[in-house]
């Protein structure tokens, strides 16, 4: 095995051993000796691959989002109609929340160490960013044809916020009813929910610009 490929794969299992272990115990809990322990990886190597123990976390929380977003299709790159658009959203949502359980189960306890650390809360607040990001871009496109561009994009930004809230609840109940939670269908009502809160999220928008 050249070093090149050594280092990839050492890269690798240190991401995978502090995605694990970091989602079972937290982040703060976790030291840099256990993790290297679980890849099977000198301590050396998380320093050379990222210098820190903040390097790592931050690099465990791109490779996920990046797995997640990457996962969901982009309206932009879609070319049937927003009907079969919204449904691939639904099923793909879907399958990205059950496919990612330590990425997601680690994101949630940062969220919650946050509170006590700067490193953790940073991370959160980019990753939560992206997904508001996503999710209003979508929301966007829907609401365009029914009002003009700046209210449609106040509005999806409301309705970004209740998507992505959603979106967590989806994961809770993943967890704690995995026999009787069906994704697809949660995701579905929330495609649902959106197009019925439209009309409420543009005429909120449309206040709030009119207020002096």
């Amino acid at each position: 095995m050249t070093r090149a490929r050594q280092d990839t794969g050492s890269r690798d299992q240190l991401l995978d051993a502090a995605e694990r272990l970091m989602a079972e115990k937290g982040y703060a809990a976790t030291p840099v000796s256990a993790i290297c322990k679980a890849a099977g990886v000198p301590v050396t190597s998380l320093y050379w691959h990222f210098g820190s123990k903040d390097g790592l976390l931050a690099s465990v929380m791109e490779r996920g989002a990046d797995r997640w977003f990457a996962a969901l299709p982009r309206w932009e790159d879609f070319d049937g109609s927003e009907e079969q658009h919204a449904e691939a959203l639904q099923a793909q949502g879907a399958d990205a929340v059950a496919a990612n359980p330590d990425f997601l189960r680690l994101f949630y306890t940062l969220a919650i160490e946050g509170q006590h650390d700067e490193t953790a809360a940073e991370t959160v607040q980019r990753v939560r960013g992206h997904a508001l990001a996503y999710f209003r871009s979508a929301i966007e496109h829907v609401l365009t044809p029914l009002c003009d561009a700046d209210t449609a994009h106040r509005a999806a930004e409301d309705l970004a916020r209740f998507a992505v809230a959603f979106s967590d609840g989806c994961f809770f109940a993943l967890q704690l009813e995995p026999e009787t939670t069906d994704l697809r269908q949660m995701y579905a009502d929330l495609f649902t929910a959106i197009r019925a809160l439209a009309p409420v999220a543009i005429n909120r928008a449309t206040r709030e610009e009119s207020t002096p």
